[in-house]
């Protein structure tokens, strides 16, 4: 049986194993302390939280087993003491609503960039509720992902200097049109710097490859 978790730990389960690791990956760069466990199907996420005391569960709606809003309400039925966040494909209002209506405490869209993830966790485990932009009316604010050594980009494998000023943006969260506007590059040549980087830092998407340099800056 694992070790009870204490109240601010995470439980990630996405249907995408790659997607889920590379989240817990953000979030333990942002913050060593955290313990974020990805489980591998529903039935290991049911057993880990039978396991726990309180976790944040962020866990992927369209998943097959789960059974959409129905399956959630019974999830968290079962696991009162637990606070379920829904990873979504669309953010459309009317699942919005759903979502928090019954019982979520954040509805995070898989769109979202790094710094929101981020910070939508961080709203949710300082005991808030996130909603996005599609309910709200305002989306979190895209401040930069906290970087310590963004400066040092010595750290970095051997980029170019235009893939480290890609990588810069790319690590505040921007996405790949606001890069390309604020270096004056067309999307087209973004997307071939940021396949490069992904390329060098044997990462498979923006998620891993922030994280991934998180850690070379802190080392």
């Amino acid at each position: 049986m694992d070790a009870l978790l204490a109240p601010a730990d995470l439980l990630i389960l996405d249907r995408q194993a790659l997607f889920c690791h590379g989240l817990a990956a953000l979030l333990l760069s942002a913050h060593p302390d955290w313990r974020c466990q990805a489980a591998d199907d529903l039935h290991d996420l049911s057993r880990r939280l039978a396991d726990t005391r309180s976790a944040i569960v962020v866990i992927d709606l369209q998943l097959p087993s789960l059974g959409g809003f129905d399956g959630l309400r019974a999830l968290q039925g079962a696991n009162p003491t637990h606070r379920f966040v829904i990873l979504a494909d669309d953010d459309d209002r009317a699942s919005v609503l759903e979502g928090l209506t019954c019982g979520a405490r954040g509805y995070i869209c898989r769109s979202a960039t790094p710094v929101q993830f981020l910070r939508a966790i961080e709203t949710i485990e300082a005991g808030g509720v996130f909603a996005p932009l599609s309910l709200t009316g305002a989306s979190l604010p895209e401040d930069p992902m906290p970087l310590p050594y963004a400066k040092d980009v010595r750290k970095l494998p051997d980029m170019t200097d235009r893939q480290r000023d890609v990588f810069l943006l790319l690590a505040e969260g921007c996405p790949t049109k606001t890069i390309a506007r604020r270096l004056n590059l067309a999307v087209g040549t973004v997307k071939v710097h940021l396949a490069a980087i992904y390329r060098q830092l044997d990462a498979s998407g923006r998620m891993e490859a922030v994280a991934k340099a998180h850690r070379a800056f802190a080392s």
